[in-house]
């Protein structure tokens, strides 16, 4: 286990090591395929860093020069996801716990978790999430060996009439039903019975 200031990225930040401190969290795992410096962690974007804490557990901290002043809107969107979401435990300004899921990026064209994925996008859209990078799903679904996980609610928002399901056909170039789902002709039933 590597000191938790290590993981503050990409400069030490007094404020997010105290409030990592205050809540218990003093060491992360150097694990993952990104090098952050002395460490290496799971993930890397522009408002934080992913590292594994325990063996089914990561920490999201808050980068140091992120855009966003806090991981609060972020994780209580992701709360609501959940279970189209990895769990949340803990958070604060500068952190996000969540569960650890195993697994791979979705690929490109990969169909065989379509109808899992579709589902998930669906609890989304019925919880009013509106997720805006599911355009392009294989940066922000992860497959595990038994069905698919909607990452990353940094830019995700609240929204009456949120479009996740039209957003994951048109990027598996299905193009006329997610026309027809987002226009109201066709319901969410009947996409997965044409599918299945």
């Amino acid at each position: 286990m590597v000191d938790i200031k290590y993981f503050i990225y990409p400069s030490y930040d007094y404020d997010i090591y105290r409030e990592l401190l205050e809540n218990g969290i003093k060491y992360a795992y150097s694990f993952g395929d990104l090098n952050l410096g002395k460490v290496k962690v799971i993930g890397k974007g522009k408002t934080g860093i992913v590292a594994l804490i325990s063996s089914n557990r990561v920490i999201k901290i808050r980068r140091s020069d992120s855009p966003k002043e806090t991981l609060e809107l972020e994780a209580k969107i992701q709360q609501r996801a959940f279970p189209s979401s990895p769990k949340i435990y803990h958070y604060g300004k500068n952190f996000i716990i969540m569960d650890y899921i195993e697994g791979r990026k979705l690929r490109r064209n990969d169909r065989s978790y379509l109808i899992d994925l579709l589902k998930r996008a669906k609890y989304l859209e019925d919880v009013y999430i509106e997720h805006m990078e599911l355009s392009r799903p294989w940066s922000n679904v992860i497959v595990s060996t038994e069905r698919t996980y909607i990452i990353d609610y940094d830019s995700a928002s609240f929204k009456e009439k949120p479009y996740n399901v039209t957003k994951i056909l048109s990027a598996f170039k299905l193009n006329d039903i997610a026309k027809e789902y987002k226009l109201g002709k066709l319901d969410f039933d009947k996409i997965i019975s044409i599918l299945s």
